[in-house]
């Protein structure tokens, strides 16, 4: 079998989940990412890549993300490395991005820190796309962090990288100071968890997406660290739940940020809040 035959037969076997659009560019974004082919080459496959491809229709039968099978994920024109240990990059994430180099652009800033980086696409997009001097990514997870050490060197991008638990504040002394703090911290209150779908549920890393008591818990954490241990000028910009703008609009005005902004994202609904240290 030719890689070429290996897209046709990829393709069939994805409509089991996927219609013939979806099927047809993600066999063409698995080919690649696996074999690092050109789609259409009449090259033979090995018994090995033969049997990968029927591996990958069936993971791909039983619901799991395409991206955790090819080991890859486009995230504002870059492609990143991903696995089970960290979420699959969200377009809501690259308009967070989009308004960061807009600021960083603006007002000339040359440190930022992401908290909850996960698999570093925030800092890493931001270091390889602006005029950064210094980013920084944190994260409780140890296997997200080794694999943001793999994605900045895929990139070329130095990014320092600090695991941390934002939710214990005997470690906010401890992290740098910065110009510009941004996160996509978990949003999703377990309420939520029946809406959502299963190859989300069943394969993305739950403390990445889900809060333990409190939909405001993390906003709380970021903006009260802020506050303490940040100098003034210091910007924060956080990607949120849909459905708690005006909440975590009230946590910022709480913990004494200034100049707070809602924004909405490109379907309309409330997606990232700004605030400032005064």
């Amino acid at each position: 079998m030719t890689f070429r035959e290996s897209y046709d037969v990829l393709c069939s076997g994805l409509k089991c989940v996927y219609d013939d659009r979806e099927a047809s560019t993600i066999a063409k974004y698995l080919i690649e990412d696996m074999f690092d082919v050109p789609l259409w080459s009449e090259d033979l496959l090995t018994e090995v890549q033969e049997k990968l491809i029927r591996e990958v229709i069936v993971r791909s039968c039983n619901h799991e993300p395409w991206q955790y099978i090819g080991g890859y994920a486009d995230f504002y024109g870059l492609k990143f490395k991903v696995n089970s240990e960290v979420l699959i990059p969200r377009p809501e994430t690259e308009e967070l991005v989009y308004l960061a180099l807009d600021v960083i652009r603006k007002y000339t800033v040359q440190s930022v820190m992401d908290i909850g980086t996960g698999s570093g696409i925030i800092p890493i997009t931001l270091a390889a796309k602006s005029t950064l001097q210094t980013a920084y990514g944190i994260d409780i997870s140890a296997g997200a962090l080794e694999l943001c050490r793999k994605n900045a060197e895929l990139h070329n991008v130095g990014v320092s990288w600090i695991q941390c638990d934002i939710m214990d504040k005997k470690n906010w002394s401890t992290l740098p100071k910065v110009d510009l703090i941004i996160s996509n911290p978990p949003y999703i209150t377990l309420s939520e968890k029946g809406a959502m779908q299963s190859n989300v549920l069943e394969y993305e890393p739950h403390i990445a997406l889900f809060v333990k008591h409190d939909a405001m818990e993390f906003y709380d954490a970021i903006t009260a660290y802020i506050m303490e241990y940040q100098d003034s000028g210091c910007k924060v910009m956080v990607e949120i739940n849909e459905n708690y703008g005006k909440e975590v609009c009230q946590v910022c005005k709480n913990a004494g940020l200034k100049n707070i902004g809602l924004f909405q994202d490109l379907q309309g609904k409330d997606r990232i809040v700004v605030g400032e240290k005064g």
